[in-house]
C-alpha cells in the first residue's frame, strides 16, 4: 500500500517498473482513487487504450473513465474523422474544461496527446441547454446546432446528425450512447426522449439536456471569419478553393478539422485541460512519440511538395491543390511535448523488472504464465496444468482471478477448471466484489485481456494463457423484419436508395405481395 502511494504522490519524475498490461490499469486506477482527482494515461496505441478503460472500470468502478481517441484518419487527409470519434472527444473536453470533482482517469493515445484540440475556455462555453416543459427558442436551437458541426440529415443516425420534422427535432448530442427526440408543442418543448437509431423507435424520456458542439471546427459567423483571413494569411487567394468556399457558405466541408488552427485565434493541448496533474505514460511510448512526429513531417513535406508542382496538363486527375498547414500548427513539437511533461509528475511504465532507485519503483507485477509449450506439447492436457497453476497461485497466499473475453467464454471455462478438480469458483463482475471471495476460491471475470499478470497479492489468468486464443463464436447479425419496415417507412417517395443487388434506384413505396 505504501508502494502505491508513493507512486500515486510523490512528485517529479518516476519510471515504474513491474507494471505490465493489465496491472498498469490497476495502478491507474489506484493512483486516481488515492488522489482524488483526475489522472491522464497515455497508451501506445487504440488496442492498448481500449484494454485500459475496461481494465480500471473493472478495477475501480467508482472512477471516471473519460476515453480521449485521435481521429481516425491520417494527418492532413482529405477526409474528416468519423463522427463517433469527435464526439467522445468534445464530451472529454468539455468535460474537463468544467473541472468536476472526484477521480478520472482520462485514457488517450499518443497520436491524440500531440494534436492540438480548441481552446479550453471555448469548449467550457459552447453549450445548448434545454428543459422539459419550458418555452425553448427552436431557431435558436437550430442555429446552435448549424454553426457547431451538426449535419442536417433525413434521418439521425450517426453522433453529429440532426433532422427537423414539423414541431419534432432529432438529434444525437456528442456523448450520448443514443440520439434524443425534442418534441415542440408551440415554443414550449413539450418531451425529450430517447430513440433506437435503427428502428428510430422511442424509448425512454430525460427532463433536460445540455448539447455539445458535434465538431472541433465550428461553422458560427465569427470562426467563419478568422477561417477566411486566416486562409488568405496563410496561402493567399483561393482561386476557387472548395474548402474555402464551402466553409465560406458556412456548409460542412470534408476534411476541414485539418485546418483547425484557422478556426480559432490559438489551440490548446490536452496537458492545458490538466493543470499540474499525474500523468502516466505507457511502455515505448518515447518511440511511438518519436515516430508519430516523423509521420507528420514526412505528411507534411510530400503535400507541401505536390502543392509547389505545377500542375500536369496529362494527367487525367483534376483534383484541386491540398494546401497543409505547417506541422507546428496543428501538432506539438518535441520540444513543446517535453515542455509540457516538465510541469507535470510523470510515471514511465515498464513491464519489465529494474533496481529501485530515488527514480525507479518497482511495482511487484510481472507478466503471467503462457501455456504455449503445454499446447505445443500434443501429449500434455493444458487445463490440468492450468489447475495446477492456479492451486500453485493460491498456495502463495494470492488472490485468483481468470479472466475471459464474453460472459459465456467465462462460464464454459469455468465448467472445464471445475471437471480438473477445482472448487469454489465464482463469478464475479468486479473487483470490489472479487476482494470479498474466500482465499481459496477462483473468481470467473469477464474481461478483455491478451495475457494475465501476476501482482503482488493476486493473479489473474487469461483465457488466451490457456487456449491461445479467445473462446468466442463469430456471429452473424440478423436484421429483423421489423427493423426494415421501420427504416423503409422513414423513405419518402421519390428517394434515392441503393439496392443490394439492384444497385442506384428511386424509392416509390411499399406494395403488398400475396
Amino acid at each position: 500500500m505504501e508502494r502505491l502511494d508513493y507512486i500515486a504522490r510523490t512528485d517529479g519524475r518516476l519510471t515504474v517498473s513491474g507494471a505490465p498490461p493489465g496491472f498498469d490499469a490497476y495502478l491507474a486506477a489506484e493512483a486516481a482513487t488515492r488522489r482524488g482527482d483526475t489522472i491522464l494515461f497515455v497508451a501506445i496505441d487504440d488496442a492498448h487504450a481500449d484494454a485500459l478503460a475496461a481494465g480500471i472500470k473493472f478495477f475501480a468502478p467508482g472512477v471516471r473513465v473519460l476515453p480521449f481517441p485521435a481521429w481516425d484518419c491520417l494527418p492532413y487527409d482529405r477526409v474528416s474523422p468519423k463522427p463517433d470519434t469527435e464526439s467522445r472527444r468534445l464530451a472529454t473536453l468539455a468535460a474537463l474544461a468544467r473541472a468536476n470533482a472526484g477521480p478520472a482517469v482520462v485514457v488517450t493515445t499518443i497520436n491524440a496527446m500531440l494534436q492540438r484540440v480548441p481552446p479550453r475556455d471555448v469548449i467550457a462555453k459552447a453549450s445548448f441547454q434545454a428543459r422539459v416543459n419550458q418555452d425553448v427558442d427552436r431557431e435558436a436551437l437550430v442555429a446552435f446546432l448549424s454553426g457547431n458541426g451538426y449535419v442536417r440529415t433525413g434521418t439521425v443516425r450517426e453522433p453529429g446528425d440532426f433532422a427537423l420534422r414539423g414541431g419534432i427535432v432529432d438529434l444525437w448530442p456528442p456523448g450520448s450512447e443514443t440520439p434524443l427526440r425534442l418534441d415542440f408543442f408551440g415554443s414550449a418543448l413539450d418531451a425529450i426522449r430517447r430513440f433506437d437509431a435503427e428502428t428510430q423507435l422511442s424509448t425512454d424520456t430525460v427532463a433536460e439536456v445540455e448539447l455539445l458542439p458535434a465538431s472541433e471546427a465550428p461553422l458560427d459567423a465569427a470562426s467563419i471569419s478568422r477561417f477566411r483571413s486566416g486562409y488568405v494569411a496563410a496561402f493567399g487567394t483561393a482561386n476557387d478553393d472548395p474548402l474555402y468556399e464551402s466553409v465560406s457558405a458556412g456548409r460542412k466541408a470534408q476534411g476541414m478539422e485539418h485546418w483547425l488552427p484557422l478556426f480559432y485565434g490559438r489551440l490548446d493541448t490536452l496537458f492545458d485541460y490538466l493543470p499540474r496533474t499525474l500523468v502516466m505514460l505507457g511502455h515505448q511510448i518515447a518511440e511511438a512519440k518519436a515516430a508519430r512526429l516523423e509521420l507528420i513531417t514526412d505528411y507534411y513535406q510530400t503535400r507541401e511538395s505536390f502543392r509547389r508542382q505545377k500542375p500536369d496538363e496529362k494527367s487525367p486527375i483534376k483534383a484541386p491543390p491540398y494546401k497543409p498547414l505547417p506541422p507546428e500548427t496543428l501538432y506539438l513539437t518535441a520540444q513543446e511535448w517535453d515542455g509540457a511533461l516538465a510541469r507535470h509528475l510523470v510515471r514511465d511504465l515498464s513491464p519489465f523488472q529494474a533496481p529501485e532507485s530515488m527514480r525507479s519503483v518497482d511495482a511487484g507485477g510481472k507478466v503471467g504464465r503462457d501455456f504455449g509449450p503445454e499446447r505445443n506439447a500434443g501429449k500434455v492436457n493444458v487445463f490440468e496444468a492450468a489447475a495446477e497453476h492456479l492451486r500453485s497461485l493460491q498456495a502463495m497466499n494470492k488472490r485468483v482471478l481468470v479472466a475471459s473475453w464474453t460472459e459465456g467464454s467465462a462460464e464454459r471455462m469455468g465448467g472445464v477448471l471445475s471437471d480438473h478438480g477445482l472448487a469454489a469458483i465464482r463469478a464475479v463482475a468486479a473487483w470490489p466484489e472479487a476482494q470479498k471471495l474466500h482465499q481459496d476460491a477462483i473468481g470467473l471475470i469477464t474481461l478483455g485481456l491478451e495475457h494475465g499478470f501476476e501482482a503482488p497479492d493476486f493473479a489473474i489468468l487469461s483465457e488466451q494463457d490457456v487456449l491461445g486464443d479467445r473462446m468466442v463464436r463469430s456471429a452473424t447479425r440478423a436484421r429483423r423484419a421489423q427493423n426494415f419496415l421501420s427504416e423503409a417507412s422513414s423513405l419518402s417517395s421519390g428517394d434515392l436508395v441503393t439496392h443490394i443487388e439492384h444497385g442506384v434506384g428511386r424509392y416509390l413505396g411499399l406494395k403488398t405481395i400475396d
